[in-house]
């Protein structure tokens, strides 16, 4: 099969402009990125579904008239932190593609197959629950199972992509995010059309059997399709040999390091807690994570529940009287607020990597201005004026922010390309902290009773991307520093170590762990 695949793609790529760079990024995009779309599309359906069955039914059905959904949501946070920092070191040291398809597969020898096929398990277990205490623990178990599915791909993608080229393919992989939320709505208001009460069970319930059984090809596929770290992966029957030589040397090149022999060493775990970007990146995430939980899910990556514009916006709908809106309409119309982020994140991305020769700090910077205002318009505002449109155009337009993740963890894959180990860290680490305050901030901030006005959760998530921008502009200030100390130590070392020097400090100029 192999053989047939690389003569395939050798008559499609014939041709002068066919460099083999370019070769090999089509093959990348082609394996990579198609398939962590597709995984990652799927994922925020099973996700979504949660939100989007709430107003369709599992409220009424599970009694869930308190804030009995901020606990729902706050459960499937608790798993998703305990599962963070783990499963990213273990993407240094366990073949990634066994650890990112595991939820949907049936194990191997390696127990990573056992967090997809329990992320599977779970999802279609939701359709039988018949209270929300069983609803808790499940929620749980998908987030325990989820947590380095995420961060994991972006970690992949920002293992193979040079800076030029990983802007677009980090907010293309994110664009994914919402366009499953928006597919989820669209499916949910479909399925409860057409197959509300058959055989007994709810329209809601169906959605959930539905996902399993469209999630397993597509985690089979990506099985085989997604590669594994370059400096450890072996030729495989789409990556040959000099592909993988080309995909290293020019990594190198750009300053990026694979795992290193003694890079989760004590001494080497002391430099990363003593060293800034641990805590900026978690800082700015944090915000980011908070001041959009008021988007209808925490973006990671991204609880479903999280009440949020999307989901304040579904609750603006469902409990409006004059006019009335059906199920059906509560589903579809909140779907451009994804629609939004779509175009946001594709566009952000092709500004940065094009146009900006791959800074990532301006559209940050924009996009978290905006949401302060945003957010804070939101809270001004009557919530049943007689003119809604200044209300419905705020909503669509707070999705532009969900553009931050792909730029920021692109923006850290840069900064950290020398350390493999130390890049999975921070990144682990600011996903789960951001998670862990998350867990019970919007239970106090974004209360189910107080929705859809939630006045202090728009104030305080205003607030919070004030703050972003603070962190960000710190980063650009210290990245820059550091890349100008290492600029200055490779001119005044002796000419036969400054290529060492120039590759331990190209991306951010911290001291390389080993």
């Amino acid at each position: 099969m192999g053989s047939v695949v690389q003569a395939l793609f050798n008559r499609v790529t014939a041709g002068g402009k066919w460099t083999d760079e370019r070769k090999l990024v089509l093959k990348l995009d082609v394996s990579l990125m198609i398939f962590s779309i597709l995984g990652l599309t799927l994922r925020y359906v099973d996700q979504q579904n949660i939100s989007t069955a709430f107003t369709s039914g599992m409220k009424e059905d599970l009694n869930m008239y308190g804030n009995q959904y901020n606990t729902v949501a706050a459960c499937w946070s608790v798993g998703y932190v305990i599962g963070q920092i783990p499963g990213n070191i273990l993407l240094n040291r366990v073949p990634p593609h066994r650890c990112v398809t595991a939820c949907q597969l049936l194990p191997d020898a390696s127990m990573i197959f056992c967090l997809e096929i329990g992320w599977t398990i779970m999802t279609l277990c939701t359709t039988w629950v018949k209270n929300w205490h069983q609803l808790c623990f499940i929620r749980f178990m998908v987030g325990l199972f989820e947590s380095a599915y995420y961060p994991g791909l972006l970690f992949i993608i920002g293992s193979w992509y040079t800076k030029r080229e990983l802007g677009k393919r980090s907010n293309f992989f994110q664009a994914a995010t919402a366009l499953g939320t928006l597919v989820a709505g669209v499916m949910q208001a479909g399925i409860y059309k057409t197959l509300n009460g058959v055989d007994g069970r709810a329209g809601w319930r169906w959605m959930f059997i539905i996902d399993a059984v469209i999630s397993l090809p597509v985690a089979v596929a990506a099985y085989f399709f997604i590669p594994d770290l370059p400096f450890t992966t072996k030729r495989s029957w789409i990556l040959s040999a000099d592909d993988l030589a080309l995909a290293r040397s020019r990594l190198t090149d750009a300053g990026r390091l694979g795992p290193a022999a003694g890079g989760l060493s004590r001494k080497a775990l002391k430099k990363v807690v003593l060293t800034w970007h641990i805590w900026l990146f978690t800082l700015v995430y944090s915000c980011y994570i908070f001041a959009q939980s008021e988007l209808g899910r925490y973006l990671e990556q991204s609880a479903p529940l999280s009440p949020d514009p999307q989901q304040s916006m579904a609750y603006w709908l469902k409990d409006s009287t004059d006019p009335t809106y059906t199920v059906e309409q509560i589903n579809y119309y909140p779907c451009g607020i994804w629609a939004t982020q779509i175009v946001s994140a594709l566009s952000f991305a092709f500004i940065s990597d094009r146009f900006l020769g791959g800074r990532r700090w301006p559209p940050l910077i924009l996009v978290a201005l905006w949401h302060c205002m945003d957010c804070a318009v939101l809270a001004g505002l009557p919530v049943y004026q007689a003119n809604r449109a200044t209300r419905w155009v705020l909503y669509y337009l707070s999705g532009v922010v969900n553009c931050t993740p792909g730029l920021l963890y692109a923006w850290c894959s840069e900064i950290l390309g020398h350390s493999s180990e130390k890049r999975g860290i921070v990144m682990g680490t600011f996903n789960a902290v951001s998670f862990a305050f998350n867990a019970w901030l919007p239970l106090l901030l974004f209360k189910q009773v107080e929705q859809p006005k939630v006045y202090k959760g728009n104030i305080a998530a205003s607030v919070a991307s004030a703050i972003q921008v603070v962190g960000l502009l710190s980063i650009l200030y210290l990245s820059t520093r550091d890349a100008k100390r290492g600029s200055s130590v490779a001119e005044s070392v002796p000419s036969d170590t400054a290529s060492d020097k120039e590759t331990g400090h190209a991306s951010g100029g911290d001291e390389k762990i080993a």
